[in-house]
């Protein structure tokens, strides 16, 4: 059971709803198929209706989607994001080309990155460019993956302290607390034994 109550801000939602189209802890997957894929995509407003996400993409976006996931758990952990997962996202997403625009709305200045391709490329280019601004605005940190290794599910951390855990305290937290706990109580049985 996920917390919907920590969504992202901006586009970085765009991300944690991506990568939570593999829902691990229910076994599903969104974009399981490129049909399922392209529903997921257009339903979302990344692809375009008349574009179409092929094996080849699809297998693109899965490995983008697991390369975020490791990119946020590095998040959970405080620790700098592995040099290989690094290298994982700039090589899916720099092949894509795009370009920023300016333009003003609503009195201010405001930035657009665009694809030059509406179909799997423009896709990658928009989560690429989310995860760019999310660096450039500080909130990038705050996108976790859950501590729980079988759920997994990117939350964003709104906590005061920056130290949340879990995506759910009174799921995963609770399992994950109640499973040490026992492990404690287990040891502690056989080493008075």
């Amino acid at each position: 059971m996920h917390d919907p109550a920590k969504q992202a801000p901006g586009t970085l939602e765009l991300v944690r709803k991506f990568v939570n189209t593999d829902d691990i802890y229910n076994d599903r997957d969104e974009l399981e198929n490129e049909g399922a894929a392209t529903a997921w995509l257009a339903k979302e407003g990344v692809l375009t209706d008349d574009w179409l996400i092929t094996a080849d993409d699809l297998v693109a976006l899965h490995d983008l989607r697991d390369t975020l996931r490791a990119l946020a758990a590095a998040n959970a952990t405080g620790e700098q994001a592995p040099h290989g997962v690094v290298d994982a996202f700039n090589r899916l997403s720099a092949p894509h080309a795009a370009s920023v625009r300016l333009d003003v709305e609503h009195g201010s200045l405001v930035g657009f990155v665009r694809a030059h391709d509406g179909g799997a490329g423009g896709v990658i280019v928009a989560l690429a460019a989310a995860v760019h601004q999310a660096v450039l605005t500080g909130t990038w940190t705050r996108l976790k993956s859950c501590a729980n290794p079988e759920c997994r599910w990117l939350y964003y951390d709104e906590s005061r302290s920056r130290t949340a855990r879990w995506c759910s305290m009174r799921a995963c937290g609770s399992v994950t607390k109640a499973r040490r706990y026992r492990e404690r109580q287990r040891r502690q049985a056989l080493d008075a034994s």
